[in-house]
Parts: structure tokens; sequence; C-alpha cells
């Protein structure tokens, strides 16, 4: 399929399918941006509150851009911050607060990400809301949840990631418990609050009714370990760290080629017969050692010496060509700079541009799912700190000018 035939029906004014939803976010860091994001990529219209001056703290993370001023130049607010527009606000002024509760009567959800109870205390929680809305859908992320014994913990992903069980089977197996490069939690919160939001959408449709939905790092981090609950609790078998390598199947690792690693996969014999006859040993398809996949996992070295001594020879280009001919799972180890540089990722544009207010061109992960009729894009690059308080507190609460700049003076905006 051609790219040009995949969108023969796309609508070309399109925002996404989330056209015309309202979302307001009250959140800081990222597993919170990272949910707004979602549905921002999707088309809705997100509004984002910061606090006046400092805006969101992940506005001083590192990797930073170079020559931006300081509050624009974050690479990851930039990357998790796209398509939405900007408010500054004070959550911690009663007029704040009553400012906050004014602009929610307009959304369709709410997002927010601080410590269960604390919005609560500025009158913003969830009750508070229902009683002005009360078909909103309101979203709380926090790291342990808003109620169970060990919700009052503050955690980060990193905390999610030690709790949930990830940590525990990443790395080598010889070595310490190890994270994740990235804050893969985060993202990861980040997109099952952004499915949550939009099955209460579903559910609103066909009832009118909204509701609260809590979202736990945690919770999100042990959804996606696999057997690794069952395992334990069934079969008193405890999921150990491997590496790279696969608990039940081998050959399955990183191997290193003449210009860089690839990383391969066998998940049967016909795949092994096939690999063996590629690499030129074909006496290893039936030799008792390595002919089924629990004699490959028994005799794991052996097989994956087999594999390098191949590979070793090879580029990768060579390596990914011959096997994947052959329907035999193996990839290049990308770097950012090599994925940078990949056509497929431009045409798809999963690698895309976009042009911000003060730090000029930017280059962004672009949106995932690809919507034949109503494509999504990175539309708009970050806003700056407060970029959009005269546009939003405008025309959805009609302050003026003067008005706005009392509240400035005040600290509330």
């Amino acid at each position: 399929m051609k790219k040009a035939e995949f969108y023969r029906e796309a609508q070309p004014t399109s925002r996404g399918p989330l056209e015309g939803l309202v979302v307001l976010e009250a959140c800081t860091t990222y597993a919170g941006p990272v949910a707004a994001a979602e549905l921002a990529d999707l088309g809705a219209e997100v509004i984002k509150c910061e606090l006046p001056v400092t805006g969101d703290v992940c506005r001083l993370f590192g990797p930073r851009v170079p020559n931006a001023p300081a509050q624009d130049a974050s690479a990851p607010f930039l990357s998790i911050n796209r398509n939405k527009k900007a408010i500054t606000l004070n959550f911690h002024l009663p007029r704040g607060q009553e400012i906050f509760r004014q602009l929610a009567r307009r959304a369709d959800v709410i997002l927010q990400n601080f410590r269960p109870g604390a919005l609560d205390k500025w009158h913003i929680g969830y009750e508070d809301i229902r009683a002005l809305k009360p078909d909103i859908v309101y979203v709380s992320i926090s790291c342990l949840g808003q109620w169970g014994p060990l919700s009052a913990k503050v955690g980060y992903d990193t905390d999610a990631q030690a709790m949930g069980g990830i940590m525990s089977i990443t790395g080598q197996a010889d070595g310490p418990p190890t994270k994740t490069g990235h804050a893969s939690i985060d993202y990861l919160t980040g997109v099952k609050a952004a499915q949550a939001a939009l099955a209460a959408l579903v559910r609103r449709l066909r009832t009118g009714e909204g509701q609260h939905i809590d979202i736990a790092m945690v919770d999100c981090a042990l959804s996606v370990t696999e057997g690794g609950v069952m395992q334990a609790a069934m079969s008193g078998e405890v999921w150990q760290r491997k590496g790279n390598r696969h608990p039940a199947s081998a050959p399955c690792n990183s191997f290193l080629c003449q210009d860089g690693y690839v990383m391969l996969a066998v998940a049967h014999d016909k795949q092994w017969a096939s690999l063996c006859r590629i690499i030129g040993r074909d006496e290893f398809a039936s030799d008792p050692r390595t002919a089924t996949v629990a004699a490959r996992k028994a005799n794991e070295d052996l097989v994956e010496q087999l594999v390098a001594e191949w590979v070793n020879q090879r580029t990768r280009h060579e390596v990914v060509t011959a096997l994947n001919a052959a329907s035999i799972a193996v990839s290049p180890v990308l770097d950012f700079g090599d994925i940078i540089r990949e056509p497929h990722f431009r045409e798809r544009e999963i690698v895309c541009e976009v042009e911000h207010a003060t730090v000029g061109t930017l280059t962004h992960y672009g949106v995932a799912p690809k919507f034949a009729k109503t494509p999504a894009r990175v539309r708009s690059a970050a806003p700056v700190l407060g970029q959009h308080n005269a546009e939003i507190y405008g025309s959805w609460l009609g302050y003026d000018a003067a008005t706005l700049a009392e509240l400035a003076k005040a600290e509330v905006i």
C-alpha cells in the first residue's frame, strides 16, 4: 500500500478524530502531560494550566535545546507538550481556584497528577467539579493511587519501575536491577490515562454520566509484566533478569556486526532450521542439543556462539537482508542519530518538524496512530508560558485586558 492510497479519503483540514473534545490539564512533569499530549495529538483542544512565573517544573529538565530561552529549552517539555494551549493559573490562591472551577464548566475531561488529596484541599477536586459539571470525566494520576495503604507515598517513574516489577527483570543476570533507558512508566501511565478517559467518554455518550478515574503508575507498570504475577503466584517461580535473552527461547539476543548491533529472535523450530541453512550450519537443525525450542534454551551459549560467528563477519545490512528474506526476525539496533536519518520514519511522519515561537524549527517524534479519514499530526509546538492567556480567558470567561492585568498583578495568573 502507498501512503497516498491509505489517505485517499482524508479530510484535508483534520486535526484528528478527537476534534471538538476539550481537555483541561492540571499536571506537571511527565505522566499527566503525556496523557494530555496523547489526547491533543488526536485532535482534542488541551488547555495546560501552569503556575505563573515558574511554569511546569519540566521546563527545567534536560537535555536542553541549544540557543533557546531557559523556559523553552527543555527537550522533554517541548516533546510532551506539543499541540497544547497554555495558560498561567495559581491553584494555591482562592481566586485561582474559582477561575479553575469556571474553566472546568467548559471541559469534557480534566487531567491532574498532584498528590492524592491536594486538589480536594484547593476545592477543585472531583467532587467540587462534579457539583458544577456532573458529566465531567476527571482523571487523577499518582504513583500508587488515590486509595490504599501506600497511596500517600511520593513517587516518580523510577519508583513505579522499582515497585512494579520492571527493574527486577531488566538488566544482566549477574548485574543489579536496572531501570529502562527512558521514563517508560511515565509514558505508559499517560497512554493508560488517555485510554481510560476515552473509555469513560464512550460510556458518557450512552448514559450522560461522567466519572472519576484513578490511575496509579505502579498499577500501570504491573499491567504490562506479562505472566510475572501469575508465574510467581501459581508456580512459585520468580521471573529473573536475563539481559536481552528471552525467558523460554533461544537465540534471542543482540549480536555485534562489523558496523553495529542487530537484535535477533528465533521463535520456533522452522525458523531455526532456516537460520542454520543460511549460516552454513545445517547439522544443528537436527542436532539434539539445538533441534527444539527447549534444547536450544538449555544450550543457549552454544546457540549464541553459532549465530555470533556468522554475524560478526557481516554488516548489519547484510545480516538483516539475508535473514528477513527467510522470515527470521532481526533488526538493526538504531540510536537516535540513525532514527532521524531513516527515510521510512520520515515518510510515516513519526519523525517530523514543527515551528516553535522562540526556538525555531524543532524535530519531534510524530503521532503514532494513522487515521485514514481524520489524520492526526503535530500541529503546533509546545506553548511558551502563558501564551494563550488572552485567548482562553477572553473567549471562555470574557476577561478583558484590564482584568488580566489585575489578575497578573495579584499573581493569580
